[in-house]
């Protein structure tokens, strides 16, 4: 059985190395793509409503980034869980990324960037708001494509409040798990 966890805990490790990888490279691509669209639609489509387009591949973007985000901290957590405080006696210490960096993480503001990319989300939405100023819209058509614009900011704050409490969620509901599924691996 510790062939099959140390199989386990290695294919872990690697799916948050290939999935933290994947986050940022869809992060470039998709603003690459919604920047080269929200350039299209001022040059060839000057029409307010047109803004929605390149919105949508940002909309598109943030998703990805967010749920990739999402499962490699969720896999951390479990390997913090179920791996670094098993409780069993070995004769190696268990790793200790996943706490190290969990405690190192709020004790330094700023020191990695916003997971989310939520500052340049931010930006990137009020640029996108040119698409609809330049074209000269009526009123109502500003207001109207105003409504999805500052809907898509108000979901990324949202997932970033939800993001901030997902690691003592996740903590707390995996231990609550090892505790019921494995009593005897418990710890005190």
């Amino acid at each position: 059985m510790e062939d099959f966890s140390t199989h386990e805990f290695t294919v872990l490790r690697e799916t948050i190395r290939a999935r933290g990888g994947a986050r940022i490279l869809s992060f470039l691509a998709g603003m690459a793509s919604w920047a080269l669209l929200l350039i299209l639609v001022l040059v060839w489509i000057p029409n307010p409503v047109a803004a929605v387009i390149p919105l949508l591949v940002l909309v598109a973007t943030f998703e990805v980034v967010r749920v990739l985000h999402l499962v490699v901290e969720r896999i951390g957590r479990y390997l913090q869980v179920f791996y670094e405080e098993r409780g069993e006696t070995a004769s190696l210490a268990p790793p200790a990324w996943e706490r190290a960096a969990m405690q190192f993480g709020p004790s330094v503001p700023g020191a990695g960037g916003h997971p989310l990319f939520l500052p340049i989300f931010l930006l990137a939405t009020i640029a996108n708001a040119l698409a609809i100023v330049f074209p000269g819209p009526l009123r109502v058509e500003a207001i109207t494509l105003a409504v999805p614009h500052l809907a898509f900011v108000g979901w990324m704050i949202y997932c970033d409040r939800g993001m901030r409490q997902q690691r003592a969620s996740d903590l707390a509901r995996y231990r609550a798990l090892r505790d019921t599924a494995m009593p005897d691996r418990a710890r005190p």
